[in-house]
This record gives structure tokens, C-alpha cells and sequence, in this order.
């Protein structure tokens, strides 16, 4: 509170900014991209203080990239689309879930218009569908501590293989940053410990324009082979839309594209090891998905290795094949845990924060549960603090039914106890088909229902917007 405003990082303006705009009298809100610089923790507090503004007379407006955070602050959504710099639209507002859905989908069925000619979905196993991992080299680096003034960072022992991104998970201040510096040398631990020396190319988290000329003339300055290799041409710079701004002044590029062309840069270095540092800044929500889909492509098919920094925790999770989780008292002291599972990290990592992610069932993107929804106090009490629930279709006579619950047992209570929501509604027909579940025949998961098709279990961990029916969309 006592520091002047020249010296505060970018986080700490952005949560000043947003304060100052909150303190204020004012018929109507507005916030424009108020995640950025700042950590998971840092978002869902903002987007509380944000939602504690909303009174019968006034209203918010929000412009938000990070999709789960635009879910948990949302009330409605307003979708835009069209050509940068030249045109756009701004679609109907729609309930939370439909609005981020139709711009995933890139369709509005209202007005029957495409307007991506892809959809873009969130599947967890999509990385090790789509690759074959080549996990033949395994290495490994020491416990390690570095002190820098008043901070303090220990790091857990730990390993990595080839084809591997691991993705690390913490509060700003805990030293992320530091340890990708201590990975490619740049900084070194207090201990004589030894970090293997690898090859590395780095993508810093604050990126500074120093070049004088054309994007494509740095590129053949610092990655002419990979630039004129036709495979990277393909699955790195035209996904990322380079072409735009090929022949443009690097210093009078906007901050995403600076972000895309840093991206571009540091996978164009031969290395071992890939350090990116928050690659989703500055980037829109379309822009993170495909920087996503490029970085794992690249690491997948090169066969290399790559620790990332990442607070947009859709990207996180879509990208990371392991998770470091970081904790401890940001600025003060921190560890840096040794690599988990994907699953058991992010349940470490959300189990600090208090937080609890479902998957939509229709493109499997984490979404924010509703603190002490019916969902959330669930997964909690089982621990499961990202969803693992499968889809259920249940079929009747008349009419099918599709319902989402951890588990069969969850299900038949429910319609034992008359319990029902918007995604599992009462109906005559409905209650027809599961009479033999009140009366308390089990039917085995997988198996058909009386007079219905037998459509199975869905294999990818999806689950139920069973706190949408609580008003979140």
C-alpha cells in the first residue's frame, strides 16, 4: 500500500486498476481484459470483487479471453466475430454456457451462420491420441535452492523424457519464472548441485521489441532454416496467422502478435529443452487455443522436451502431459514439488486454491463449479477436485434422456429421492422408464434400457452442468 505506483508489477497494477475502478459511483462497469498478469487465485478473486459490484441499477461489462474465468463472472455472453481490423459482429447475449460453446463451435444456430470453419474442443486424451510419444530418453535434474534477497526457492528432485510438456502450476511469486532461469542456466542454485546442460531455447514472460526492421527479416536473422523448412511453415507459422503481419515493423506490432512471433522464435531454436513463458498473454481466446495446438504439435513431432508457465487453466490443462505444482509464501518462500500426473496435480493445485472444475459435456472444456454448488461439495468430498464423470445416456419408450452423475449409485438416488434439475428433468415419460430404478433394480452401466438403443458410456471425461440449474449458466 505504501509503495509508489511506478514500482508495482504488472499484476499488482492490475489489481490496483481494477480496485480503483470498483471504489468508484457509477451506473455502469467496465473491465477490459482483467485477468491479464494475474495468477488462478489472483482471477477468481478479482472476478468475486467484479460480480460484488452488481446491484438492480447497475451493470458490468466485461472483455475476457480467459474462457473460464468469462465462465465463472458471467451472467450472459455476447459473442463476437468477424475480420480484425476490418469489420465486426456482436451476437444476441446468450446464457453463459450456450454463448462459449457457439463461439467454440463457431456456429450460431439462430442465425445459421459459420463463422470458423472448425470447431475447437478440450479433450484431455486428444495429446496421446494424436501422437505417438517417444519417451526413450529420460533425464533428470537435483534438489536445488535459490535465494534472491528476501526470497527463497526450493526445488524438488525431478525428471522429464522426450515428448513431454510439463506444465507449471502456482501463485505469482513462487518462483516459476526463476526455475525455468535455473533449467537453461541462467541463473545458478546456491548448492553445487548439477543441472544437466542441455541445449535450450527460451520464451521469456516479458517480451521487449529491440529489433530494427521486418518480422520476416528476424526470422532469417535468428531461425532462417526453420523459417524456409516447409514442415515449419505448416505447423508453426501458418496456424499462427504470421502472414498478416510478415512484412511488418517488429516495433509497431500489437502484444499478441509480438506473443505470436516470440512463440515462433523460441520453437524455432534447435534445443533440447523448450522454457515458454506464459504463451497466453496478450492472445484471444481463438489465438490460445491454436498457440496451444501449435506448441504440443511441435514438441510432440520434434520429440523434445518443454516446461511452460501457464495461468489460463484450459491451456494448462490441454497442453500438460505432467504438472510441477508450486507453493508456499509468494515473495517469501516457495517449493517447487516434483512432477505429477496430470490429474494429481491439478487436483494439488485446485485443492489450494478451494476450487472445483466440471467438464461441458459438449466440448469437454474445464469449467468453474459454483462454491458449495451440489457438484462441487461433491467432488471435494471425494477429492476429485477436476471431474472424472462419465456421459450416461439413458433411453425410455418415448423419449431419451441424457444425465451426468459421478456415478451410477449418485443417479439412482436422485431419481429414488424425486430429485431433479434442468439437465435431469421430470417427466411423465422419464418416469415411465425408470420405475424399475425406484423400485430399486440396478442396471448395470453400459447396458441397454428397456425399448431404447444402446448407446453406451462416452469414454472422455466429461461432466454434468448439475450447478447450471443453480443459475451459472
Amino acid at each position: 500500500m505504501d509503495r509508489e505506483i511506478n514500482q508495482l508489477s504488472g499484476g499488482e497494477l492490475q489489481r490496483f486498476a481494477i480496485g480503483t475502478v470498483c471504489v468508484r459511483k457509477a451506473d455502469v462497469y467496465m473491465f477490459d481484459e482483467p485477468s491479464s498478469y494475474l495468477d488462478v487465485k489472483q482471477r477468481l478473486a478479482a472476478a468475486r470483487v467484479i460480480r460484488s459490484l452488481l446491484r438492480d441499477d447497475d451493470y458490468v461489462i466485461v472483455v475476457e479471453h480467459d474462457l473460464s474465468v468469462l465462465d465463472y463472472l458471467s451472467d450472459f455472453i455476447c459473442v463476437l466475430y468477424g475480420r480484425p481490423a476490418v469489420y465486426g459482429v456482436v451476437t444476441l447475449p446468450q446464457s453463459v454456457r450456450e454463448g462459449i460453446n457457439i463461439f467454440l463451435d463457431g456456429h450460431i444456430p439462430t442465425e445459421n451462420l459459420r463463422f470458423r470453419d472448425e470447431s475447437l474442443t478440450f479433450k484431455m486424451s486428444e495429446g496421446a491420441d494424436e501422437f505417438m510419444n517417444d519417451k526413450s530418453r529420460a533425464f533428470k535434474y537435483p534438489k536445488m535452492q535459490k535465494t534472491m534477497g528476501d526470497f527463497k526457492l526450493s526445488i524438488e528432485s525431478g525428471d522429464f523424457t522426450d515428448s513431454e510438456i510439463i506444465v507449471m502450476m502456482g501463485e505469482n511469486g513462487t518462483g516459476k519464472t526463476t526455475f525455468c532461469r535455473l533449467l537453461a542456466g541462467a541463473l545458478k542454485p546456491d548448492t553445487k548441485a548439477a543441472v544437466p546442460e542441455m541445449k535450450i531455447s527460451m520464451k521469456p514472460q516479458t517480451i521487449t521489441p529491440k529489433f530494427e526492421g521486418t518480422v520476416r527479416q528476424l526470422f532469417f536473422k535468428k531461425i532462417r532454416a526453420s523459417f524456409l523448412s516447409p514442415q515449419f511453415q505448416t505447423d508453426v507459422v501458418k496456424p499462427l496467422k504470421l502472414d498478416d503481419f510478415i512484412d511488418q515493423e517488429v516495433k509497431n506490432l500489437s502484444g499478441g502478435e509480438l506473443q505470436r512471433v516470440a512463440i515462433v522464435l523460441a520453437l524455432g531454436m534447435p534445443a533440447d529443452i523448450y522454457l515458454i513463458d506464459e504463451p497466453s498473454a496478450y492472445l484471444d481466446s481463438e489465438q490460445r487455443i491454436i498457440a496451444s495446438r501449435v506448441i504440443k504439435r511441435f514438441i510432440m513431432h520434434a520429440k523434445k522436451t518443454a516446461f511452460i508457465v501457464e495461468h489460463d487453466f484450459i491451456m494448462a490443462t490441454y497442453l500438460a502431459d505432467r504438472v510441477i505444482v508450486f507453493d508456499g509464501k509468494p515473495g517469501i518462500d516457495a517449493r517447487a514439488n516434483k512432477p505429477e500426473s496430470l490429474l494429481t496435480g491439478c487436483n494439488t493445485f485446485l485443492k489450494n486454491l478451494d476450487v472445483s472444475f466440471r467438464r461441458d459435456p459438449t466440448n469437454y472444456r474445464p469449467r468453474i463449479n459454483k462454491g458449495n454448488s451440489q457438484l462441487d461439495q461433491e467432488q471435494k468430498a471425494n477429492g476429485n477436485y477436476v471431474s472424472r464423470m462419465t456421459v450416461c445416456h439413458l433411453d425410455t419408450d418415448s423419449m431419451t434422456n441424457t444425465f451426468y452423475s459421478s456415478s451410477w449409485t449418485t443417479a439412482t438416488r436422485r431419481v429414488k429421492e424425486g430429485i431433479y434439475t434442468d439437465v435431469f428433468p421430470r417427466h411423465d415419460a422419464f418416469d415411465s422408464g425408470v420405475k424399475g430404478v425406484q423400485k430399486g433394480h440396478k442396471r448395470q452401466p453400459g447396458r441397454r434400457a428397456s425399448g431404447g438403443q444402446d448407446h453406451g458410456f462416452g469414454l472422455e471425461e466429461a461432466s454434468a452442468s448439475e450447478d447450471d440449474a443453480d443459475g451459472d449458466g
